[in-house]
């Protein structure tokens, strides 16, 4: 049996790095915990590589293992990890095709706080892919056709009619705000319709066919001013037209997992443990979303990806559980497909909270925050928390222009950090390692930049992104508590040394985690 467990930098006065190895092989053998922890430190003490490397190996608590460090092993992790550069951090392995889909919304209005979340998170988390040398394809899934995009032309003809001098009736369905009220100016500009007021049905359709365009690049635009492109912006309606959704239904069939009852055509889900079975083609003769979801599904895993993400907003937990219930159906590989949900967003302002409602126009877009807020602060604020988790936007912070600001209390470090490198470098000063021993501030900077490669491969085994954004703040508060009580540049030739390796590392990792955020790396500030 494999036994599972953690090593890790070590909390504040427990050590270096500390393992609970203890604590697991205990509850296996039914011994007690410190007992196996006394005994592990016996015989790694008793090995010669070992003491090489370690100061002092001690059992705490339950049963931890902390490991302390000698001062030249620290010296020559941290030489090479500067030597190293970018690529500090980075391992091996076979690299991956990978497909994450996200951000995805309806092209029937402009894009929301909860969108800019996803698209904060699905790009930072393709970067740290692309980091570890996998090909990955960031993927918008449009639905360009469907009930939504039926009442997105409704409710434009709707204003038209009303710009244009008619009298309509208003339903909750429709969508409404300023950007209803654009489109339907810019659409009356067009004279794409000349002829009655009162033939709703060609003036939707005809308004529909405008609007949807407008949207789509209106949305393409608001992602590149975030910093976030896709690869591919796949249509729904592609499914449709390339007979991807014909050849399903006839799939289904074939396989006797569909039948039709009360002029709809239902998917037979109940044979894979749900609790009911799932319309897939309505009475309207209208195919139903879940039914673009199956082929899409089948569409990605026929490009061959070893690995397809989808990141889902979290009105999605029920499609979660259908999509899943499909793959198996279709018997479409489940382990390659995983399906991710990201929480609400509450926007506070003074601490005051907004509630928003799309339908009826209420809500916080992604442009009129980045209106207000750089979009470094906007994508850091939003991936400081798990992405499963639901968070508040605090608006009066974000606008802060201080190091009270996480953003740019990162930032700063690094501008104060590159500053001392190019001082350095005018003076033809240079680091490396020595045989000095760390003072408090040194070795905990050494220490903070030597965790770097375990966020790195946590964060690209588990997917949780706000890992990086915690550890970036730490390490700008190991820099701040250096850069106060650490002279760099003016002192004795060896300790120079010492210091422009911390500051090099510093500023290695600074960049590098900025970067795969999708944040930017300021020169000056």
């Amino acid at each position: 049996m494999d036994t599972v467990f953690a090593v890790s930098a070590g909390e504040k006065n427990f050590g270096d790095y500390a393992s609970n190895l203890a604590m697991v092989l205990a509850k296996q053998t039914g011994q007690d915990p410190r007992q196996v922890g006394e005994e592990i430190v016996t015989k790694l003490t008793a090995d010669a590589d070992d003491r090489a490397w370690l100061e002092k190996i001690e059992v705490a608590g339950p049963g931890f293992i902390n490991f302390y460090l000698k001062d030249p092993a620290l010296n020559e992790d941290l030489d090479k990890a500067v030597k190293q550069g970018e690529d500090f951090g980075k391992s091996t392995g076979e690299p991956r095709k990978i497909n994450i889909e996200f951000v995805s919304a309806n092209p029937t209005g402009p894009l929301t706080l909860g969108n800019g979340r996803s698209a904060a998170y699905g790009e930072a988390l393709a970067n740290v892919f692309k980091f570890f040398g996998n090909t990955v394809d960031k993927e918008y899934f449009l639905n360009d056709i469907g009930r939504q995009v039926r009442i997105l032309g409704e409710s434009v003809a709707k204003k038209f009619i009303e710009l244009s001098g008619g009298k309509t009736e208003w339903g909750e369905e429709l969508y409404q705000g300023e950007y209803i009220n654009d489109l339907a100016a810019e659409f009356k500009l067009t004279e794409l319709h000349d002829g009655s007021l009162d033939d709703l049905a060609t003036i939707s359709e005809k308004a529909s066919a405008f609007a949807m365009p407008k949207m789509i690049e209106a949305i393409k635009q608001s992602l590149a001013r975030f910093g976030v492109v896709h690869d591919i912006w796949f249509q729904e309606s592609s499914l449709q037209n390339g007979g991807e959704i014909k050849a399903l239904l006839e799939t289904l069939a074939e396989k006797n997992l569909s039948y039709e009852q009360e002029g709809a055509l239902w998917f037979k889900a109940t044979q894979f443990g749900l609790d009911k079975d799932i319309v897939i083609r309505k009475s309207d003769g209208f195919t139903s979303y879940i039914l673009s979801d199956f082929a899409y599904a089948i569409n990605k895993a026929q490009r061959g990806y070893d690995l397809m993400i989808y990141i889902l907003g979290a009105d999605h937990h029920g499609d979660v559980v259908r999509i899943k219930t499909g793959l198996r159906a279709l018997g479409l590989p489940e382990d390659k497909f995983h399906l991710m949900i990201y929480q609400v967003v509450t926007f506070l302002d003074k601490g005051e909270k907004f509630k928003m409602s799309k339908r009826a126009g209420k809500f916080i877009t992604l442009d009129s925050l980045l209106d207000e807020v750089p979009a470094d602060v906007v994508k850091f604020f939003f991936l400081m928390k798990s992405m499963d988790s639901q968070m508040d936007f605090d608006f009066s912070l974000a606008k802060e222009e201080s190091s009270k600001n996480p953003v740019y209390y990162i930032q700063y470090a690094l501008v104060r950090m590159s500053k001392i490198l190019q001082q350095a470098q005018a003076q033809n000063l240079t680091g490396g390692a020595t045989g000095l021993a760390y003072q408090t501030e040194e070795r905990a900077l050494a220490m903070q930049i030597l965790r770097w490669p375990e966020i790195l491969s946590d964060t690209v085994n588990d997917w949780q992104v706000h890992r990086i954004a915690s550890y970036l703040l730490d390490l700008a508060g190991a820099v701040s508590r250096f850069y106060e009580t650490c002279r760099v540049i003016g002192g004795a030739a060896e300790r120079v040394a010492l210091r422009l390796t911390l500051v090099a590392g510093s500023v290695i990792v600074l960049k590098s985690g900025l970067k795969l955020l999708g944040l930017t790396t300021p020169e000056q500030m």
